[in-house]
């Protein structure tokens, strides 16, 4: 089944709507995480003195991201506030076709904050890291990307042409601005003007801006909800 995008009445009020849900769910989250997280060091348990920003990053967009897929499924479990969310107008419930596609892309989303999470919060639980807890966490990681993927490719082939084209366009206008930006930092790093940036700050930064472009061409678009 190819799935259409919504209708666009009523898109702005349940994005301001969703963006304040979204707000007011994940900041005491991230607090209470962070405040979880200085406990566990206090203890002992856990060392999260070599933090550094792009760890950071790296944990707030693994919470937003796994908060929306959760919130996603959530909603896909129930028929009837599925079908109110794909169009607020009707009263149908959702079919169970919409409701596997919501499902996937509340899957994909999940899988995608845990992968984040992974590689900054396993150094911290498992302090000092060992090389086969390192290899564990490592396989986890592969074997999720490949379902990711799976669930990407899902859902692409259940999009409808406009959705597609949403897709390209992120994936296009993401690479062309970070490609541009990753060569004026290797070239400001080179001449010696800026400090040498990690791979892992730059995949943070890299996720960040695909979200933010993703959102914005979306919006753009008329295809949030």
């Amino acid at each position: 089944m190819i799935f259409a995008s919504k209708s666009p009445k009523s898109r702005l009020n349940r994005r301001g709507i969703q963006a304040l849900i979204g707000a007011v769910v994940a900041a005491p989250l991230g607090y209470l995480f962070g405040r979880y997280l200085v406990a566990l060091e206090k203890a002992g348990a856990v060392s999260v003195a070599g933090l550094g920003w792009s760890d950071v990053l790296a944990l707030l967009l693994a919470a937003m991201m796994a908060v929306v897929g959760l919130v996603t499924i959530l909603v896909s479990l129930s028929r009837r506030t599925l079908g109110r969310q794909i169009n607020p107008e009707e009263t149908r419930p959702a079919t169970p076709s919409q409701v596997v596609f919501y499902a996937q892309n509340g899957l994909v989303l999940l899988l995608a904050g845990v992968m984040m999470a992974i590689p900054v919060l396993t150094p911290v639980l498992f302090s000092p890291l060992s090389p086969m807890i390192a290899s564990a966490a490592m396989t986890g990681l592969i074997a999720l990307f490949l379902v990711q993927t799976a669930g990407n490719i899902a859902i692409w082939a259940q999009s409808d042409e406009l959705m597609r084209r949403a897709m390209a366009e992120i994936a296009g206008v993401s690479f062309a601005i970070l490609q541009g930006l990753l060569f004026l930092w290797a070239a400001g790093e080179k001449l010696e003007l800026l400090p040498s940036l990690r791979l892992w700050d730059a995949a943070s930064v890299m996720m960040a801006a695909y979200l933010v472009i993703g959102m914005v061409i979306t919006w753009r678009r008329g295809l949030a909800g």
